[in-house]
Protein backbone atom coordinates (compact mmCIF):
# COMPACT_ATOMS: atom_id res chain seq x y z
CA UNK A 1 0.00 0.00 0.00
CA UNK A 2 1.59 3.47 -0.95
CA UNK A 3 1.08 6.24 0.85
CA UNK A 4 0.47 9.70 -0.19
CA UNK A 5 1.93 12.44 1.08
CA UNK A 6 0.51 15.85 0.75
CA UNK A 7 1.59 19.28 1.57
CA UNK A 8 0.56 22.57 1.91
CA UNK A 9 3.10 25.38 0.97
CA UNK A 10 4.08 28.54 2.31
CA UNK A 11 5.25 31.22 0.31
CA UNK A 12 9.00 31.70 -0.04
CA UNK A 13 10.87 34.77 -2.57
CA UNK A 14 11.11 33.81 -6.21
CA UNK A 15 13.12 36.89 -7.24
CA UNK A 16 13.31 39.88 -5.07
CA UNK A 17 14.66 43.17 -7.93
CA UNK A 18 15.94 46.22 -6.35
CA UNK A 19 14.61 48.34 -9.38
CA UNK A 20 13.43 46.32 -12.44
CA UNK A 21 16.40 46.53 -14.70
CA UNK A 22 18.05 43.36 -14.53
CA UNK A 23 18.92 42.13 -17.97
CA UNK A 24 17.07 39.28 -20.11
CA UNK A 25 18.69 36.67 -21.12
CA UNK A 26 19.44 36.96 -24.89
CA UNK A 27 21.93 35.12 -26.33
CA UNK A 28 23.58 32.98 -23.73
CA UNK A 29 21.61 29.98 -22.88
CA UNK A 30 24.31 27.96 -21.60
CA UNK A 31 23.86 24.52 -19.91
CA UNK A 32 23.67 24.76 -16.37
CA UNK A 33 22.19 26.95 -14.05
CA UNK A 34 23.04 30.98 -14.19
CA UNK A 35 24.87 32.37 -11.69
CA UNK A 36 23.89 36.12 -11.78
CA UNK A 37 25.68 38.63 -9.62
CA UNK A 38 23.02 38.56 -6.38
CA UNK A 39 22.13 35.61 -4.80
CA UNK A 40 18.41 37.71 -4.35
CA UNK A 41 18.36 36.85 -8.00
CA UNK A 42 19.88 33.43 -8.40
CA UNK A 43 17.77 30.67 -9.89
CA UNK A 44 15.70 28.90 -6.99
CA UNK A 45 15.51 25.04 -6.64
CA UNK A 46 12.43 24.22 -6.73
CA UNK A 47 13.00 20.80 -4.49
CA UNK A 48 15.19 22.72 -1.74
CA UNK A 49 12.35 24.49 -1.68
CA UNK A 50 9.23 22.48 -1.46
CA UNK A 51 9.82 18.74 -0.84
CA UNK A 52 13.20 18.67 1.41
CA UNK A 53 15.70 17.69 -1.35
CA UNK A 54 13.21 14.75 -2.30
CA UNK A 55 10.27 15.47 -3.71
CA UNK A 56 8.55 18.29 -5.27
CA UNK A 57 4.76 17.45 -3.71
CA UNK A 58 3.53 19.26 -6.62
CA UNK A 59 3.73 20.27 -10.37
CA UNK A 60 2.42 23.72 -9.91
CA UNK A 61 3.48 26.90 -8.47
CA UNK A 62 1.20 30.28 -7.79
CA UNK A 63 3.18 33.31 -8.51
CA UNK A 64 2.10 37.01 -6.19
CA UNK A 65 4.36 40.61 -6.28
CA UNK A 66 4.18 43.08 -4.58
CA UNK A 67 6.12 46.48 -4.82
CA UNK A 68 6.95 49.70 -2.91
CA UNK A 69 5.17 51.73 -5.92
CA UNK A 70 2.40 53.95 -7.01
CA UNK A 71 -1.38 52.82 -7.93
CA UNK A 72 -0.86 51.03 -11.95
CA UNK A 73 2.99 51.57 -11.57
CA UNK A 74 4.18 48.03 -13.56
CA UNK A 75 6.91 45.66 -14.01
CA UNK A 76 7.53 43.22 -16.56
CA UNK A 77 9.38 39.60 -15.73
CA UNK A 78 10.65 36.60 -17.93
CA UNK A 79 10.09 33.34 -16.33
CA UNK A 80 12.59 30.38 -16.80
CA UNK A 81 12.62 26.86 -16.49
CA UNK A 82 15.54 24.76 -15.60
CA UNK A 83 16.54 21.23 -15.72
CA UNK A 84 19.99 19.55 -14.98
CA UNK A 85 22.29 19.23 -17.55
CA UNK A 86 19.67 21.65 -19.98
CA UNK A 87 19.89 25.20 -20.53
CA UNK A 88 17.53 27.96 -19.40
CA UNK A 89 14.48 27.26 -21.10
CA UNK A 90 11.80 30.01 -21.61
CA UNK A 91 8.57 29.70 -20.42
CA UNK A 92 6.57 33.00 -20.82
CA UNK A 93 6.49 36.84 -19.72
CA UNK A 94 4.33 38.47 -16.67
CA UNK A 95 3.22 42.02 -16.90
CA UNK A 96 2.43 42.75 -13.38
CA UNK A 97 0.39 46.15 -12.67
CA UNK A 98 -0.02 47.56 -9.17
CA UNK A 99 -3.34 48.64 -7.86
CA UNK A 100 -4.57 49.44 -4.57
CA UNK A 101 -4.70 46.73 -2.41
CA UNK A 102 -2.16 47.60 0.00
CA UNK A 103 0.70 45.53 1.91
CA UNK A 104 1.66 48.07 4.64
CA UNK A 105 2.30 52.32 3.71
CA UNK A 106 3.79 53.05 0.06
CA UNK A 107 4.10 48.86 -0.70
CA UNK A 108 1.02 47.90 -2.74
CA UNK A 109 0.54 44.34 -4.66
CA UNK A 110 -0.23 43.75 -7.87
CA UNK A 111 -4.03 43.32 -9.04
CA UNK A 112 -3.37 42.59 -12.26
CA UNK A 113 -1.16 40.31 -14.60
CA UNK A 114 -1.01 39.33 -18.08
CA UNK A 115 0.60 36.07 -18.64
CA UNK A 116 2.07 34.98 -22.15
CA UNK A 117 3.00 31.77 -22.32
CA UNK A 118 5.44 30.23 -24.39
CA UNK A 119 5.26 26.89 -22.38
CA UNK A 120 3.95 23.60 -22.97
CA UNK A 121 0.90 24.03 -20.89
CA UNK A 122 -0.22 27.66 -19.77
CA UNK A 123 0.42 30.57 -17.58
CA UNK A 124 -3.17 30.97 -15.74
CA UNK A 125 -4.10 34.47 -14.03
CA UNK A 126 -6.35 34.53 -11.59
CA UNK A 127 -8.59 37.16 -9.70
CA UNK A 128 -6.83 39.63 -11.52
CA UNK A 129 -9.18 42.99 -11.11
CA UNK A 130 -10.74 44.51 -8.51
CA UNK A 131 -7.88 45.67 -6.62
CA UNK A 132 -7.51 42.29 -4.89
CA UNK A 133 -4.15 40.29 -5.14
CA UNK A 134 -3.61 38.83 -8.78
CA UNK A 135 -2.06 35.44 -9.01
CA UNK A 136 -0.59 33.22 -11.43
CA UNK A 137 -0.32 29.40 -11.47
CA UNK A 138 2.43 27.46 -13.74
CA UNK A 139 3.31 24.49 -14.28
CA UNK A 140 6.66 23.30 -13.06
CA UNK A 141 6.48 19.64 -14.29
CA UNK A 142 10.23 18.62 -15.47
CA UNK A 143 12.06 21.72 -14.00
CA UNK A 144 14.52 21.42 -10.85
CA UNK A 145 14.90 25.53 -11.40
CA UNK A 146 12.80 28.29 -11.70
CA UNK A 147 14.08 31.77 -12.52
CA UNK A 148 12.74 35.26 -13.17
CA UNK A 149 14.05 38.16 -14.28
CA UNK A 150 12.87 41.80 -13.90
CA UNK A 151 13.47 43.46 -16.63
CA UNK A 152 11.38 46.25 -17.72
CA UNK A 153 9.24 48.39 -15.45
CA UNK A 154 6.91 51.60 -15.93
CA UNK A 155 6.39 54.28 -12.88
CA UNK A 156 9.34 53.83 -10.74
CA UNK A 157 8.58 50.28 -8.64
CA UNK A 158 11.52 49.08 -6.37
CA UNK A 159 11.88 46.53 -4.37
CA UNK A 160 9.47 44.56 -6.73
CA UNK A 161 9.07 40.92 -5.06
CA UNK A 162 7.83 38.19 -6.83
CA UNK A 163 6.33 35.31 -3.80
CA UNK A 164 6.10 32.08 -4.82
CA UNK A 165 4.37 28.87 -3.13
CA UNK A 166 3.32 25.63 -4.50
CA UNK A 167 -0.08 24.74 -5.76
Amino acid sequence: MSTVTSIVGGYTALVVSAAGAETDITTDYSIGVPTPATTVLAPKNLLTYFGGGKHTYSTNIELICYATCGEEDDCTMSIYGISDGGPPEYMGSLAWTFGAAVVSTGILWADSCTATSKHTSTFTAHDDAGDRVAKVNIATTGYKYLYAIVHTQTGDPTAITVLMRPF
